[in-house]
């Protein structure tokens, strides 16, 4: 189900090998931060019914990253609604030009078909949705493209696989992933000013976020040697 962060943003907590995924409904602006693997589309659809959102209702899904376990369930969505899908430029250009091997789909026993990324998300780009304004910050290391997502003018961040609780972080040894990379893109997080902070996988934390990416970061500089 999704627990409500604020009256806008809310947050649904996987206890599969689905990620996270975070809804923001507001004003025009129906908006998933990541999709799931898709195995369990059919109680998406109840949760986010349970809190008002039809599927014909999402105009934007943000990706953290393509890896299938956040981007699997943007294919049955696509079968019954017109959604534009965002990704950074470093994943996107690859999936549009046919190769989808970033997925990690065959990795996992399945072939992604192609779709088409119209949303293609650099550094600093801003996603306006209103009132509300999302800021990509591109933190490489668990992927080439990986992001986090600030929620402007709040304590929010959308830290996708950069950075889990407990002084965790996003694993490395998938193709385009890199240990050093990933340090210095935890290092950056410590320096943004935010205290809730919303990850791919595991809990949300409500309340000391940014101290949970220090401890993030340290353990990384320790795990990596840096």
């Amino acid at each position: 189900m999704f627990d409500s962060i604020t009256e806008n943003i809310y947050f649904r907590t996987s206890n599969t090998f689905d990620s996270n995924i975070g809804l923001i409904k507001h004003e025009d602006h129906i908006v998933l931060i990541d999709a799931g693997t898709g195995m369990n589309h059919g109680r998406l659809k109840r949760d986010l019914n349970a809190v008002g959102i039809e599927l014909k209702d999402i105009t934007d899904i943000v990706l953290t990253h393509s890896h299938i376990d956040h981007i699997g369930g943007v294919l049955p969505i696509l079968d019954e609604s017109e959604v534009t899908i965002h990704l950074h430029k470093a994943e996107a250009d690859r999936i549009n030009n046919g190769d989808t091997s970033g997925t990690l789909s065959q990795n996992f026993g399945h072939d992604f078909p192609p779709i088409t990324i119209k949303g293609i998300l650099e550094e600093g780009s801003i996603l306006d949705l209103g009132t509300i304004k999302l800021r990509v910050y591109h933190t490489p290391g668990h992927s080439t493209g990986s992001i986090c997502l600030k929620v402007q003018d709040t304590p929010i961040l959308f830290t996708g696989d950069t950075m889990f609780p407990g002084g965790s972080f996003g694993r490395v040894d998938f193709p385009g992933g890199d240990g050093k990379t990933l340090v210095k893109s935890l290092e950056r997080i410590t320096s943004l000013d935010f205290d809730i902070a919303l990850p791919g996988h595991m809990n949300p934390l409500k309340h000391n976020g940014k101290k949970s990416a220090i401890a993030s970061y340290q353990m990384a500089k320790s795990w990596f040697k840096v």
